[in-house]
């Protein structure tokens, strides 16, 4: 039997975010899945996109999960020749990870559900709710990501989180 909704404005800000985040997930899930993808496979791509070829350590990193996480999701994406993955030449102790070609051949299809969810998410905010938004997210991303970090932000300060400007800004 299903809970009744929970009204959202008795939330603490914490539920909230929570409850937000989760709902915005199971959409991903969902968009992922309409293209072979689950959720996680989709971030570990992204970045093999931009960066193919580096360490399976540094992508784990990024993506703030564990090593054994992002093995396992490796594991499942080599097996569905998404990815390859390799011995450095120069330092056997380091794997690294390479898309394939069926990987380059979706990356526009996975960019757009990506974007679609975006739109979705954000369509019942303003231009300024939208950066107002994206300035908050940035500044607690800052805060809980570990020192020393590479992703960590610095101290929100001025309008902009260490120097990036988003799409709408350029």
């Amino acid at each position: 039997m299903k809970e009744p909704k929970q009204d959202p404005r008795n939330l603490t800000l914490g539920q909230l975010l929570l409850q937000v985040c989760r709902l915005t997930g199971d959409r991903l899930r969902v968009k992922m899945e309409e293209i072979g993808l689950h959720k996680g496979q989709g971030f570990i791509l992204f970045h093999l996109w931009h960066h193919d070829g580096i360490a399976q350590n540094v992508i784990a990193h990024a993506l703030h999960v564990s090593a054994a996480t992002v093995t396992s999701m490796l594991q499942r994406m080599e097996r569905d020749g998404w990815i390859t993955r390799e011995r450095d030449s120069e330092d056997q102790r380091i794997v690294r990870v390479h898309i394939t070609e069926k990987a380059k051949a979706m990356r526009e299809e996975a960019r757009e559900a990506f974007r679609d969810l975006e739109k979705e998410v954000t369509s019942v905010l303003t231009k300024e709710e939208r950066k107002t938004l994206q300035e908050l997210l940035e500044k607690l991303h800052g805060h809980l990501t570990p020192e020393g970090d590479p992703h960590r932000h610095p101290p929100f300060h001025g309008g902009q989180c260490h120097g990036h400007r988003r799409k709408d800004e350029t």
